[in-house]
C-alpha cells in the first residue's frame, strides 16, 4: 500500500508540473505568435512605404523608376544626394546646439528661475483673456489690473535688478531652444555663449530675499482674487480661478528651490556649460561645417526625407516568409508617374486559386461568337469611316456624314449593353489571371465582377439575348437608312465605288445568330461556380492563411496590401 501511494505521488507531481507548462504554454505562446504577426504586418507596410518614396524620389529628378531589380541603384542615389545629406548633417548639429542649450538651462539656478517666469506669462494670459468676465465686478476688475501692474516689475524692478537680468537671459536662452530653427546654428551658438556670460556677471549679487518678498505680496493679491472670483458666476464659464492656483504653487515650488540653490556653486557650472557651447561654437566654423551651420536649424527632418535617409537593402524584401523570400512588387508604366508598390506574399496561392476558380469558364460557348461578333462591328466602322474620308461624302450631304459618325460611335458603344460587357468583362479577368498575380490589379476587377457574373448566369440560363439582339437590330435599321440616303445624296458615279454599308454589316447578323446559337443554359452553373471560387480566392488573400505551430497554435498570414500613387490599400 505505502508503494502504491508513493507512486501515486509522483503521477501526480508529474501531472502538476505538466499542466502548469501547458498552462504557461497557452498563456505565453499566443502572446509571442501576435507579435510575430504584428511585426511582419508593421515592417511590411513600412518597407513598401520606404520604397514608394524612395522611388518617387528618383522619379522627381530622373523622370523614371528604377526597376525592382536594380533597387541597390536606388540606395546608391540616394546616399549620394547632396540635399539630403546636408539635412541630415545639419540635423546632426542642431542637436549638438540643442544639448548644450539644454545642459545650460538645468544648472540648478536657471532651472529654478525658468518655471516661475513661464508661469507669471501664463498668469498674465490668462488676466487678459478672461477680461470679458472680470469686468461684470469692478472690484475684481480692480484687483486683476493691480496684478497686471505688478507683473512686469520681475523684469524690470530697481529693488532686485540682478534677478531681472538673469530672468531675462534666462528667457532668452529657453527661446533660443526652442524657436532653434527659426536661427541660424551659427548665430544660436555665439548668442548663447553671450547670454552665459552675462548670466555669471549677475547671479553673484542675485537677490532671492527681495524677489521672494515681492513675491509673497503678489502671491496674497492672486490667491485673493482667486477666492473672489470662486464665490461670482465666472466659475460656470471659466476655468482661470484653477488655472491661477495652479500657476502659482508652480511658482511657490520654484521659490522654495531657488532658495536651496547655492548661487556661489552654480558660477563654475555655468562656466563649464560656457566652454561646452564655445566647443559647438568652433565646431560650427570648421570648413567642413562652416556653410552648412549658416543655415537655420533643423531638429526633426520631415517625414518623407527621415524615409529616405533610412532607406537600405533591408526595405527590399518581405519578412513574412510563408510562401518563400520575395522581393516586393513595383510596377509602373514607362513614361507615367503612375506608381505601384506591393507585397508579394500569398499572391501565388491566390493566382493558382483564381486559375483553378474560372478554369471550367475559360472556353465558354459564348467567347468566340463575342470575338466575331466585336471584329464585324471594328470592320464596319473601319469602312465607314474610310469611305468617309476618301470620298468626302460631307459634300453631298451634311446629314449623311453627322449619321455616319453618330453611328461609328454607337458601334464603339457595344460594351453599355450588358449582356455583351459582361461576357467582355468576365473574359478580361480569365485572361488576366492567366499572367497577373497582383492583388491591386485583380481585386477591383474582382468585387467589380462578381454580381454581373450572377447576372449574366441567369441570362445565359434562360437563353436572354434580349438587349443585345435589340442593339442589334438598331444598328442593321440605320446601316439600312445610311444606304438609302447615299442613295438619295451621293453621285451614281460616287456610290458604285463604295459597297453598300450593309454588305458589311451583315458579318455582325452572322456574329450574333451564331452567339444566340452558341448559349448554352448549362454553363449558367459553371460560370456561378466560378464566382464563389473567385470570390473565396479574394477572401483568403485578405484574410489570411493559418501555419500549424506546436500542433495546436497557428501563425497568420496575411498580404499586407500595396500602395498605389501614394494611396496605401490598408487605410481605404
Amino acid at each position: 500500500m505505502a508503494t502504491q501511494r508513493y507512486h501515486g505521488s509522483i503521477i501526480l507531481k508529474l501531472l502538476i508540473v505538466l499542466s502548469l507548462a501547458v498552462l504557461v504554454a497557452v498563456i505565453y505562446i499566443p502572446g509571442e505568435i501576435w507579435k510575430e504577426e504584428e511585426y511582419w504586418k508593421t515592417t511590411s507596410r513600412n518597407n513598401m512605404n520606404s520604397i514608394f518614396e524612395a522611388e518617387s524620389f528618383y522619379y522627381s529628378k530622373n523622370k523614371l523608376y528604377v526597376p525592382a531589380d536594380s533597387l541597390e541603384k536606388l540606395v546608391q542615389y540616394i546616399r549620394n544626394d547632396s540635399t539630403l545629406q546636408s539635412k541630415q548633417r545639419i540635423g546632426v548639429l542642431t542637436h549638438l546646439v540643442y544639448d548644450s542649450l539644454s545642459q545650460i538651462l538645468n544648472v540648478p539656478l536657471l532651472n529654478a528661475i525658468l518655471p516661475i517666469s513661464q508661469s507669471l506669462e501664463e498668469i498674465k494670459g490668462d488676466l487678459e483673456f478672461n477680461t470679458r468676465y472680470f469686468q461684470k465686478y469692478d472690484y475684481i476688475m480692480a484687483q486683476k489690473q493691480e496684478i497686471e501692474a505688478d507683473l512686469p516689475k520681475f523684469n524690470n524692478s530697481i529693488n532686485f535688478p540682478n534677478f531681472c537680468a538673469i530672468k531675462i537671459y534666462a528667457d532668452s536662452l529657453n527661446m533660443l531652444r526652442d524657436r532653434i530653427s527659426d536661427y541660424e546654428l551659427q548665430f544660436t551658438a555665439q548668442l548663447a555663449r553671450r547670454y552665459v556670460d552675462s548670466i555669471m556677471v549677475y547671479a553673484p549679487g542675485m537677490e532671492k530675499e527681495v524677489v521672494y518678498n515681492f513675491w509673497k505680496g503678489e502671491h496674497q493679491k492672486i490667491s485673493k482674487l482667486v477666492a473672489d472670483v470662486k464665490k461670482t458666476d465666472i466659475m460656470l464659464v471659466s476655468s482661470v480661478a484653477d488655472r491661477l492656483k495652479k500657476f502659482v504653487d508652480r511658482i511657490n515650488n520654484a521659490f522654495m528651490e531657488l532658495q536651496k540653490v547655492n548661487v556661489q556653486e552654480s558660477i563654475p557650472m555655468l562656466r563649464a556649460r560656457e566652454e561646452g557651447i564655445e566647443k559647438v561654437y568652433e565646431t560650427f566654423l570648421e570648413p567642413e561645417n562652416f556653410l552648412i551651420t549658416k543655415e537655420n536649424g533643423l531638429m526633426q527632418l520631415s517625414e518623407v526625407d527621415s524615409i529616405l535617409i533610412k532607406f537600405n537593402e533591408s526595405n527590399f524584401m518581405c519578412p513574412d516568409t510563408f510562401d518563400g523570400p520575395q522581393f516586393y512588387i513595383i510596377a509602373y508604366k514607362p513614361g507615367n508617374s503612375n506608381l505601384v508598390v506591393e507585397s508579394p506574399n500569398l499572391l501565388g496561392f491566390f493566382q493558382n486559386e483564381l486559375q483553378n476558380a474560372v478554369a471550367p469558364i475559360r472556353n465558354l460557348s459564348t467567347f468566340p461568337a463575342m470575338e466575331r461578333l466585336q471584329k464585324a462591328l471594328d470592320s464596319t466602322a473601319v469602312i465607314m469611316d474610310q469611305a468617309k474620308s476618301e470620298y468626302r461624302l460631307a459634300r453631298y450631304s451634311t446629314d449623311l456624314l453627322l449619321n455616319m459618325k453618330e453611328l461609328i460611335a454607337e458601334m464603339k458603344d457595344i460594351t453599355s449593353v450588358r449582356f455583351y460587357r459582361y461576357n467582355q468583362e468576365m473574359k478580361t479577368l480569365i485572361d488576366t489571371v492567366q499572367t497577373e498575380r497582383r492583388l491591386s490589379v485583380l481585386k477591383p476587377m474582382i468585387e467589380e465582377l462578381l454580381n454581373p457574373m450572377d447576372t449574366l448566369a441567369a441570362h445565359i440560363e434562360k437563353r436572354d439575348l434580349d438587349d443585345l439582339e435589340e442593339r442589334i437590330a438598331y444598328y442593321d435599321k440605320k446601316v439600312k437608312a445610311l444606304d438609302s440616303l447615299m442613295t438619295e445624296t451621293v453621285p451614281s458615279r460616287v456610290r458604285r465605288k463604295i459597297a453598300p454599308f450593309e454588305e458589311t454589316f451583315s458579318a455582325v447578323r452572322t456574329a450574333f445568330e451564331e452567339m444566340k446559337n452558341a448559349v448554352q443554359p448549362a454553363e449558367g452553373a459553371k460560370i456561378r461556380e466560378a464566382a464563389r471560387g473567385v470570390e473565396k480566392a479574394l477572401t483568403h488573400v485578405l484574410n489570411g492563411y493559418y501555419e500549424p505551430v506546436y500542433l495546436v497554435f497557428s501563425k497568420k498570414h496575411i498580404n499586407h496590401g500595396y500602395i498605389e500613387n501614394g494611396t496605401k490599400s490598408w487605410e481605404q
